[in-house]
């Protein structure tokens, strides 16, 4: 008496082209910092365009004083001394179309570059 086997060739090259195929997904979706720039402007003009690519911090300088860090391909305010500092309780953007708002202080800094994720971004 012959009996059937429980898994044969055709299934595990199923499953080996299944797991490849997510993995070539995955691979394709990670977020990547190239070419991506963080764009930071006083009071409309541009002061700087920083790649996001190198670790390095920048101060901008005004009616108040922001310190912005860019780490890991991100980037966020780590120091103000403007009145509510919501623009540090903003944290970390990285995602092309985010930006960062120091309103007392006519700053932002927007993340171009690559391709935005979303079309608008709204925060509490």
């Amino acid at each position: 008496m012959m009996q059937k086997k429980l898994i044969t060739k055709s299934d595990i090259l199923f499953t080996v082209a299944i797991a490849a195929a997510v993995l070539l997904v995955w691979f394709f979706t990670l977020p990547r910092a190239e070419g991506k720039t963080v764009v930071i402007r006083r009071d409309g003009e541009t002061i700087a365009a920083l790649p996001l690519t190198e670790d390095t911090s920048y101060e901008v300088s005004g009616l108040y004083h922001n310190v912005f860090e860019i780490k890991g391909g991100s980037v966020r305010i780590v120091d103000t001394d403007c009145p509510n500092h919501q623009c540090e309780k903003t944290g970390s953007i990285s995602r092309a179309g985010e930006a960062i708002v120091c309103a007392p202080n006519g700053v932002t800094a927007t993340i171009t570059g690559g391709e935005a994720d979303v079309d608008g971004i709204t925060g509490s």
